[in-house]
């Protein structure tokens, strides 16, 4: 085809294009960038958790501690409920952190000890620092990467008494 022929071919196209189309869309992709895929499922399956709205709240307060409440929810609160709350979440930070360290430090040395399982060093090494936890250390080693779901998470709180015994049973505010 003559160049001249594949301009007026181009303009036409031009002037018969919707108006709220801006983009000329030519080949085999045309009707896929147009229309989309329509083997796409359009509806979304997002993952729901077992916990009920109170256990949620219970759990997220011990996670994130003040954040969880808004400005006037702050505002109206009394100081002695604040610090508690300070209390119990930095306490919670603590303890996961500390959690997060011990299942870093076991993953390493199993991977350590399979890699280099002739290594005297490492055998040492895993003897004397295997199992060392420092507490001023902030792990930011996330708990997805750790294998540490939301549950255990819930588990480990219940242990550690931070969250109630009775967690699981909770239906409402009490």
């Amino acid at each position: 085809m003559s160049p001249l022929i594949l301009y007026v071919n181009y303009q036409l196209k031009i002037t018969t294009m919707s108006s709220y189309q801006k983009v000329v869309y030519e080949g085999r992709l045309g009707t896929y960038q147009k229309y989309g895929n329509t083997y796409r499922k359009t509806n979304i399956a997002y993952e729901r958790d077992k916990f009920n709205s109170y256990q949620n709240f219970l759990y997220k307060r011990a996670l994130f501690g003040l954040a969880v409440y808004t400005q006037e929810e702050l505002g109206k609160m009394h100081t002695d409920k604040k610090k508690r709350i300070q209390k119990v979440h930095s306490r919670a930070q603590h303890i996961l952190n500390l959690w997060k360290q011990e299942l870093a430090n076991q993953w390493v040395t199993a991977l350590l000890s399979k890699l280099f399982w002739h290594s005297k060093f490492i055998q040492e090494t895993e003897e004397k620092f295997g199992n060392e936890i420092d507490p001023e250390y902030i792990s930011k080693v996330d708990f997805k990467s750790l294998g540490i779901t939301k549950e255990h998470i819930v588990t480990k709180l219940i242990e550690e008494k931070i969250l109630p015994n009775n967690f699981y049973q909770l239906t409402k505010e009490a």
